[in-house]
């Protein structure tokens, strides 16, 4: 039919331009630049989340515990700054606006208060002002496995165990960024949300594209703590079993949060889905606070994506409860990790 023949033209399209862009880096008429500081990339194939956000939060906290002294540079998605690049560090200022910020590089901030979170759409330009502000021993990229124009020492490929790569296609086709060969580029595959999807399959359709000596790790993910809006009251996730629970969330996939919650026995009654990003402006708000009125339940949840938006909205603060997540390593992991940081 039309729509299909058209998703398909410019899935053509679009693929040839991503491949023409490669054979410029390739023919090096496009030059990857060191920013003379160690640099791990983060990044997927696929659009939609894949856990990276999380991921370099882990790998943020495990390069200080080896004592390093890393920066994060994120090219924080829909952030509403007309600056070209912003800098937070959260122990020095805690009052960031997500809404120009961005959700994910607020979350970064707050997760890890000394560690300096850089906001630029150009990774070149971060570490630049990286260097000149911070002089960290470290870059760490969020999201720039497609950014060819920094040059790194570990490239990370983030594979999501629940989707792996779709249909396989193109955009707007398929959930590919680049064709799947482009996973030949990656120093180390994490397959994440482990415990969420079909790992063993993912992994087998990954080996005819990754280079033979690529190590593949399998990340869990995993809910540590659950806390209210205020922040007045914890609980752990044990208590949400047999319990109603509504889901609320504005991210790239709903349906991991309600298989995560499941698996903690949890019966999610109602949910509500928002777009990925979505910045919650009163019109959300008064229709979520109608929704979760309107709904008999025990606990009524979302993501912390969501919660760095809400935080301000009274009428939620002690209605919204937060599921915190973490990245449960591969036990194998540590040796790679901690023999990559000290052949630096």
């Amino acid at each position: 039919n039309f729509p299909h023949a058209l998703l398909r033209l410019l899935s053509v399209i679009y693929g040839f331009l991503v491949r023409f862009r490669l054979v410029l880096y390739q023919k090096e008429w496009f030059r990857s630049r060191h920013p003379g500081v160690p640099v791990i990339s983060v990044g997927n194939l696929t659009v939609g989340g894949t856990g990276k956000t999380p991921l370099v939060s882990f790998l943020t906290q495990s390069a200080k515990d080896a004592g390093f002294k890393p920066a994060i540079i994120s090219r924080g998605y829909r952030n509403r700054s007309q600056s070209k690049i912003q800098r937070v560090r959260f122990c020095e200022n805690s009052v960031v606006d997500a809404a120009v910020f961005g959700d994910e590089p607020t979350m970064l901030a707050k997760d890890n208060p000394e560690i300096p979170v850089y906001v630029s759409a150009s990774r070149v330009d971060g570490a630049k002002m990286a260097k000149e502000w911070d002089d960290p021993g470290l870059l760490i990229l969020d999201d720039a496995y497609q950014h060819l124009a920094i040059a790194r020492d570990l490239n990370l490929l983030l594979v999501d165990a629940e989707r792996g790569f779709g249909n396989k296609q193109l955009l707007p086709l398929g959930p590919l960024r680049e064709d799947l060969e482009s996973a030949g580029r990656a120093d180390a595959v994490i397959v994440t949300k482990a415990n969420l999807g079909p790992t063993d399959e993912v992994i087998q359709s990954l080996r005819e594209y990754i280079r033979s000596d690529c190590p593949v790790f399998r990340f869990e993910y995993r809910m540590v703590i659950i806390f209210r809006l205020d922040g007045l009251e914890e609980i752990d996730p044990s208590t949400l079993k047999a319990k109603r629970l509504l889901l609320s969330s504005g991210i790239a996939n709903p349906q991991s949060f309600s298989k995560m919650l499941k698996l903690e026995k949890g019966d999610p009654v109602s949910e509500m889905h928002f777009e990925d990003h979505h910045q919650y402006p009163e019109s959300s708000v008064r229709k979520m606070v109608e929704w979760g009125n309107s709904i008999p339940h025990d606990f009524w949840l979302t993501t912390e994506k969501d919660a760095i938006k809400l935080a301000s909205v009274q009428e939620l603060q002690q209605k919204l409860w937060v599921v915190k997540m973490e990245m449960q390593p591969d036990p194998e992991w540590p040796a790679f990790f901690n023999g990559f940081l000290e052949g630096l």
